[in-house]
């Protein structure tokens, strides 16, 4: 099949989390499968930036155009290149004035939020792209609502055209609660038909709404774990779609995301200070002993190393973390926090880091260096999430012999099986069910007390160190549903 991947993100390129991840590697294990892919993505400044310091090759694959629609005229310059490692086809669409900015969701200068604008003319210049460079998809992969027009303008009249002739349309929900909602004054903006503008299309209690025309319009619709997929039907986790969801449920899916296991393996980690495999974790303890000092804390080899690696912000649920990280390291624990979001979370763990120097390591950014050190250094990863389409985070501990403490929700029910004492043989990690502080710190106190027994340890660190996360067994899934389309 011939595929087209419509993206905002796609890693290492530009990204800010989960949807450049998956951008970044579905599209290689659809091509180790035999399928023609092309990725299509914006030309950022980080783009830019990205190819300039790699000194990746990147050339002009059609000089700027005007791309018209309903109103609007904009212009689009098309450049070619490929997938890093690849020979995968990457169309970057380049406009100044859309894409040239400090940050890829970054609003104009003068503060307003264009993203609406924005991702219109990037699904506008997408279509045109296709027609300018001959590319003929069977499929149409749509992700989030940055490309969510995508499958509404193939409803609407673009497979009337010869590029679109035959294409059908996936879209993929990578995180529900960001949905494309904008005032209805802008619906003109779309140069849809006025029949779209009703609640069984873009129409969303008098807002419009472009996720939900995607929901509706599209072939199939994905997202990113089974559990997710079901927990989005209810009106707990549905973000006002859950009835939408539920009628459309036969062409829902919940396909697991994968991991980069050549750049996630501890044998081969050219960033660790020591590598190790299954069954072999000498190297394990070395990374923890250079991982403490590069943190300044004192090695202790049978103290456990709790870590954080994430967005500091609420969905992460470190509301929960911060009450009960000093009780943690009270009770015999050190930490290890790289991340960057919300001030508040910021403050609350560099003042935690501040006056507990000895146990607690506060990094307030983002390293992609140090956080493979800290995988492969940590003993216990906690992941408290509210909310969590899929994570990858957990996956990647798990590929380096840490043990997650998650909170039971969306991807990391489907990826972690909890310790309770009678399942060494099968269980993975430690979980906990509802939105509380107290739950969160009993299970971590559960895990570091089995930290404690090397034998039931080792086994857990074995159990998740054998996980098939690789995007080639997500790959196979998604064929199905390309099939279905």
């Amino acid at each position: 099949m011939r595929i087209l991947f419509a993206t905002a993100e796609v890693s290492p390129i530009a990204k800010t989390g989960g949807l450049g991840d998956v951008c970044g590697s579905l599209p290689k294990a659809l091509a180790k499968l035999g399928h023609e892919v092309v990725v299509f993505m914006p030309f950022y400044r980080q783009a830019r930036e990205w190819f300039s310091k790699n000194a990746a090759e990147l050339v002009l694959a059609h000089p700027s155009t005007p791309i018209s629609w309903a109103n609007w005229s904009a212009d689009a310059a098309f450049l070619r290149a490929t997938l890093p490692g690849t020979d995968i086809p990457l169309i970057l669409v380049a406009n100044e004035y859309f894409f040239d900015r400090e940050h890829i969701y970054s609003p104009r200068m003068d503060g307003v939020d264009d993203n609406f604008e924005r991702f219109t003319f990037f699904t506008r210049a997408i279509i045109r792209g296709c027609e300018l460079l001959g590319i003929t998809p069977d499929i149409v992969h749509a992700h989030d609502w940055h490309t969510a027009l995508l499958p509404v303008y193939l409803h609407s009249g673009l497979r009337g055209s010869d590029n679109f002739r035959n294409a059908r349309s996936v879209y993929t929900i990578h995180n529900l609660n960001y949905q494309g909602i904008t005032s209805a004054i802008r619906f003109p903006i779309l140069g849809l038909h006025e029949r779209y503008w009703a609640p069984d299309a873009l129409e969303h209690f008098r807002d419009l709404n472009l996720m939900k025309g995607a929901i509706i319009f599209a072939d199939q619709v994905t997202t990113v774990s089974p559990n997710y997929a079901r927990e989005i039907q209810t009106s707990e986790h549905g973000a006002g779609l859950d009835g939408v969801l539920r009628l459309l449920s036969p062409k829902l899916s919940g396909i697991l995301n994968g991991i980069d296991v050549d750049e996630w393996n501890p044998a081969t980690d050219e960033l660790l200070d020591a590598n190790f495999e299954a069954g072999k974790l000498h190297g394990k303890s070395v990374s923890k002993r250079m991982l403490a000092k590069e943190a300044g804390l004192k090695a202790k080899p049978k103290t456990p190393l709790l870590a954080v690696i994430s967005r500091l912000v609420d969905q992460k649920g470190f509301q929960l973390l911060i009450p009960v990280l000093e009780r943690l390291l009270a009770a015999g624990a050190q930490a290890i926090i790289l991340g960057s979001g919300e001030p508040q979370y910021e403050h609350a763990f560099s003042q935690i880091a501040a006056a507990h120097s000895d146990s607690c390591y506060a990094h307030i950014g983002f390293d992609n260096a140090l956080a493979h050190r800290i995988y492969a250094g940590a003993d216990i990863l906690l992941m408290p999430s509210i909310y969590e389409p899929c994570g990858l985070n957990q996956m990647y501990a798990l590929r380096y012999g840490t043990v997650p403490v998650v909170r039971w929700t969306g991807g990391l029910a489907d990826t972690v099986v909890p310790f309770d004492g009678t399942n060494k043989s099968t269980a993975t990690g430690f979980g906990f069910a509802s939105m509380s502080s107290a739950d969160l710190y009993a299970t971590t106190w559960i895990a570091m007390l089995n930290y404690k027994d090397t034998r039931v340890w080792k086994t857990l660190q074995a159990n998740g160190m054998a996980q098939d996360f690789s995007w080639e067994r997500s790959a196979r899934e998604y064929e199905v549903v390309y099939g279905r389309a």
